[in-house]
């Protein structure tokens, strides 16, 4: 029994890196359930054992690497320090992610170059807005401790300061994204943290 949850692990994680390399190269609408089971070198059965969809596929993708990143978060948070400290190191690790984990990249290219709109993507799409308003409520809570301690300004609703954070990130991964060898993601990552938390500091 061990040794068939096993192959059954591979095989979904076989499945997984199948459906991200078709969709790579042949966009969301483009890819077919046939294509990735002859990438992946399984049956149809095999798939639709583990999955229901090709948008399932493609939801389950999006959801292991937003897990990966939360874990990513979590441990920047534990290794402590002060609140911009912590800040700087959420921000810089989150960017060094999307440079040096290529399955990560290619998700991310994935989802705002080569997917577009399609109705059976919309409830994934949902779950996708809902745990993005959640993350920002988290970052919002957050930023109160940093008000709390005097490291953040005080003028400005910690939901802004959340909203500011997320789009200055996602905002500097996607032209990096658009444009890999303008610059290095990882390398300038520090910088990028300097100049977003220059704004949260408390007027002088």
């Amino acid at each position: 029994m061990k040794r068939t949850k096993e192959e059954a692990a591979v095989t979904r994680s076989t499945l997984l890196r199948a459906a991200l390399t078709v969709f790579s190269t042949k966009g969301y609408a483009g890819t077919s359930i046939d294509a990735i089971t002859k990438t992946a070198k399984v049956t149809r059965g095999a798939l639709y054992h583990h999955f229901e969809s090709k948008a399932d596929l493609y939801n389950t993708l999006l959801e292991e690497v937003s897990a990966k990143g939360a874990t990513i978060v979590q441990q920047a948070v534990a290794e402590g320090g002060t609140f911009t400290e912590i800040l700087k190191r959420v921000f810089t690790r989150q960017l060094a992610y999307i440079e040096d984990d290529k399955e990560a990249r290619e998700i991310m290219e994935l989802v705002l170059f080569k997917t577009g709109s399609h109705p059976e993507l919309q409830t994934g799409r949902r779950k996708q807005i809902e745990a993005g308003q959640a993350l920002i409520e988290g970052i919002a809570q957050s930023m109160q401790i940093g008000i709390a301690s005097g490291e953040v300004r005080n003028d400005i609703s910690p939901m802004d300061m959340a909203r500011s954070f997320i789009a200055f990130q996602n905002g500097v991964i996607q032209m990096w994204l658009a444009s890999p060898k303008s610059f290095s993601l990882k390398n300038s990552s520090e910088i990028f943290a300097d100049v977003l938390i220059a704004g949260l500091k408390p007027k002088a």
